[in-house]
C-alpha cells in the first residue's frame, strides 16, 4: 500500500529527530516545510529520469491551418498537455500520409528554416520545441491529428491523504525528503550520507525499469576510410582517392 503525505512527512520528521510541530525562525512548523520537501524530492527524481508510470499518450491535439506555433498547456492553440516535463515523439495521424514527426534543435532548424512562413503549408514533417511551445514545418494547412507521448512531471502533493504518482518508489520519496530535510537544515553531514543513499535507491529504480525494445548498436571498429599516399593501395577506394572512379 502506497504511503499518504502526512505519513511521508511523519517518517522524515522521525528519522531527522525532529517533532512535526517544531517551528523555524519564520514561524513556520517542519510539518509545512517538508511538505514542499517533498514535492522537491519528486521533482529531483522525474529529473533524473522518466519512469513508466509517469509517460502518456494524448490523442486528441489537433493542428490549425497557418499556425505553427502551440503552447503545451496554456494559451491559444494550446495541446493540453498535463504536467509535460519534455515531448518524447508526435505522430501525425491522417490515414494512409500517417508519419512520425522528427524533432529538430532550434538552432538546426533556425538555420535551415529562418523564415518559415515563405514556404507554402503542408503536412508537417519536423518539428522543434522553443521552451513550452511546440514549433512545425511545414506549418499545418489543415487540421492534423496528433498522437503525442510524453513523459510527466508527478503530481504536487496536496492533502494529507494524497500518495504519489510514482509507483512502488515510497522508500525513494522518503530518502529523497529526508535528504531534503537536512539540506535546507543545514546539516550538511547528514545530508552526504542520504544523498549517497538516494543515489544507490534512485539507480536500483531506473534499473529496474525494463525497455524489451532496445537493442544495442555497436560503432564500427575504427575508420571505414582513410586517405592513403599512395591511392593504388587504398582498399575502400574513397572518394578522397585521387583514382577515384577512374577506368581504362
Amino acid at each position: 500500500m502506497a504511503l499518504t503525505r502526512d505519513e511521508f512527512v511523519t517518517e522524515i520528521c522521525d528519522t531527522v529527530g525532529k517533532r512535526v510541530s517544531a517551528s523555524s525562525i519564520s514561524g513556520a512548523s517542519l510539518e509545512t516545510r517538508v511538505r514542499n520537501y517533498l514535492n522537491w524530492a519528486q521533482k529531483r527524481i522525474a529529473r533524473f529520469y522518466s519512469f513508466h508510470e509517469l509517460n502518456v499518450l494524448t490523442e486528441t491535439p489537433k493542428t490549425v491551418s497557418g499556425i505553427k506555433r502551440y503552447p503545451f498547456s496554456a494559451g491559444t492553440s494550446n495541446f493540453g498537455l498535463t504536467r509535460p516535463k519534455d515531448i518524447s515523439s508526435i505522430r501525425l495521424i491522417d490515414g494512409a500520409y500517417s508519419r512520425k514527426i522528427t524533432r529538430w534543435s532550434t538552432r538546426k532548424f533556425d538555420t535551415k528554416y529562418p523564415y518559415p512562413a515563405q514556404y507554402s503549408g503542408g503536412r508537417p514533417s519536423i518539428y522543434m520545441r522553443d521552451g513550452d511551445n511546440i514549433e512545425f514545418f511545414k506549418i499545418p494547412d489543415a487540421a492534423y491529428t496528433l498522437y503525442i507521448r510524453y513523459p510527466q512531471w508527478a503530481t504536487d502533493f496536496s492533502s494529507g491523504t494524497q500518495s504519489s504518482d510514482l509507483l512502488n518508489k515510497d522508500q525513494l520519496i522518503i530518502t529523497t525528503g529526508i535528504f531534503e530535510t537536512y539540506f535546507a537544515l543545514e546539516e550538511y553531514s547528514d545530508a552526504k550520507i542520504w544523498y549517497a543513499k538516494f543515489l544507490g535507491q534512485l539507480r536500483d529504480a531506473v534499473r529496474s525499469t525494463g525497455d524489451i525494445d532496445w537493442e544495442p548498436q555497436a560503432d564500427p571498429q575504427g575508420d571505414e576510410e582513410y586517405t592513403s599516399g599512395e591511392p593504388w593501395i587504398d582498399p575502400y577506394g574513397g572518394v578522397s582517392d585521387p583514382l577515384y572512379g577512374y577506368t581504362e
